[in-house]
């Protein structure tokens, strides 16, 4: 066979296929939700906080192709990380939240950084990807009064979670939206 030839067998009706943004479709036919609690181990988790931590059962919910929710908690922190088709637009246009960052990038990754409104704190903080299974936020909750987080005293949950996330992030699915 020649070059051409090859060439010619590569572009399939399949391979266009491929391109569909699961986004544009009615949310019946969109793929599955990402599962937090299936995907990312607790080691990844204690890996990001610097210790151990349990499940917290109180967080975690699954509702297939509406919600899924899981969560982990020490005595210091809570980190949830939950799943849903709710688009970017209406976390930004959200009167719960505060932009942070429009455009977060973390290993490679872009994403949408928030804190809750009403926070005067800064013991909250969250990280949005948008994903071909879903957004997928990672929550991180600064539960100590005096806002320490792996031994370190941090004044921000937003700085926390820029540590936290790091082990999650290779567990989230891949190819940013």
């Amino acid at each position: 066979m020649s070059q051409d030839n090859d060439q010619a067998t590569t572009t399939s009706p399949a391979a266009a296929e491929e391109t569909i943004n699961p986004w544009d479709l009615p949310i019946e036919q969109r793929p599955a939700l990402f599962d937090p609690c299936a995907e990312i181990p607790i080691e990844a988790v204690e890996q990001g906080v610097g210790g151990p931590v349990e499940a917290n059962e109180l967080l975690s919910r699954h509702e297939p192709g509406g919600l899924m929710v899981c969560g982990w908690k020490s005595r210091s922190v809570h980190v949830n990380v939950l799943s849903t088709w709710k688009p970017r637009e209406a976390y930004v246009s959200d009167p719960g939240f505060v932009v942070k960052e429009l455009n977060k990038e973390t290993s490679g990754r872009k994403s949408l950084l928030l804190a809750e409104k009403g926070d005067s704190s800064d013991s909250t903080c969250l990280q949005l990807f948008f994903t071909p299974a879903g957004t997928v936020w990672i929550k991180l909750d600064l539960v100590s009064a005096l806002n320490e987080f792996s031994g370190k005293r941090f004044t921000k949950a937003c700085d926390a979670l820029d540590v936290a996330v790091l082990p999650i992030i290779p567990h989230l699915p891949l190819g940013d939206i």
